[in-house]
């Protein structure tokens, strides 16, 4: 099998799991910050599980167009959760037909302790697929799952929210090279995130969101060619703004550097795939 079969099925993966962790976290509000706003019946996205649903459409410098819902509440006082269903396709002509779609749940409970107010867990479930373009060949289609562990920390800055995630990772990888053979691949890993963001007052919010993914890659095949392992570590920072009085129009611009590593045992020894990437996305959401 060729190289660039191994390229691809890194790609895939690390296209995926490079926005395995993606939300829209907002700014963070006080107590009475929080209150004044429910008197005023005013939108104002406050932290991962606000009880604001959404609709959001972004667009970024690559060609890719994200659709998302979300929608958040409480079960009781202090059991809150999100629901995100997010679809994005890419429109580029190199990379017309690829798409992906990602079911995400996140809960979280009130502790009553000082140190980690909240506390709960995540699931991320990310498809990845192409259709036939003609080519010799298919783009790889991937199933990933993500099962974690979510909470929020003391910091000494009332405007600042912080949300450590610690995930374990599977799922499987495949791409069909021609009619008789293919490349099939079990995923094991885990994920480490941390979903911040600054409240700004009247002037909005900024976004950080620093995650690093580390991924075993086991062939069902002997193989030799296929990545054993696969790391990326991704730094998200963005800034947001309502820009309409009642505050249900928002906007974000958001800056996302990648920068990946795999191995792979080839017939004339290990060869390593680095690659950095930027991206620039803008997003605009409307909460109900």
């Amino acid at each position: 099998m060729k190289k660039h079969f191994v390229t691809a099925l890194a790609a895939s993966v690390i296209s995926l799991a490079a926005s395995a962790t993606e939300v829209p976290v907002k700014t963070h509000k006080s107590e009475h910050e929080k209150v004044e706003a429910t008197e005023k019946a005013d939108i104002d996205p406050s932290d991962l599980t606000a009880v604001n649903s959404f609709t959001s459409v972004s667009s970024d410098d690559n060609g890719k167009v994200n659709a998302m819902l979300g929608v958040a509440g409480q079960y009781s006082k202090g059991n809150n959760f999100l629901g995100l269903i997010e679809h994005g396709v890419e429109t580029r002509a190199e990379g017309q037909g690829q798409q992906d779609s990602r079911l995400r749940y996140f809960q979280v409970l009130e502790t009553g302790a000082q140190a980690i107010s909240q506390i709960g867990f995540s699931i991320d479930y990310m498809k990845g697929w192409s259709k036939d373009n003609g080519s010799k060949g298919k783009s790889p289609s991937s199933d990933i799952v993500a099962l974690g562990v979510i909470g929020k920390v003391a910091t000494p800055w009332d405007c600042v929210s912080l949300f450590p995630n610690v995930a374990y990772v599977t799922g499987e990888v495949k791409q069909e090279i021609d009619n008789k053979s293919g490349i099939q691949a079990d995923l094991r890993g885990y994920q480490a995130n941390l979903f911040g963001s600054i409240d700004l007052g009247s002037a909005g919010y900024l976004v950080l969101q620093p995650q690093f993914m580390s991924l075993d890659v086991e062939a069902k095949a002997d193989l030799s060619n296929v990545p054993k392992t696969l790391n990326v570590f991704k730094m998200k920072t963005g800034y947001g703004i309502a820009f309409t009085q009642s505050k249900q129009w928002w906007a974000e611009i958001s800056h996302t550097y990648v920068r990946t590593s795999a191995s792979a045992q080839l017939s004339n020894g290990t060869e390593r795939l680095t690659d950095n990437d930027n991206k620039f996305e803008l997003a605009i959401s409307y909460y109900f």
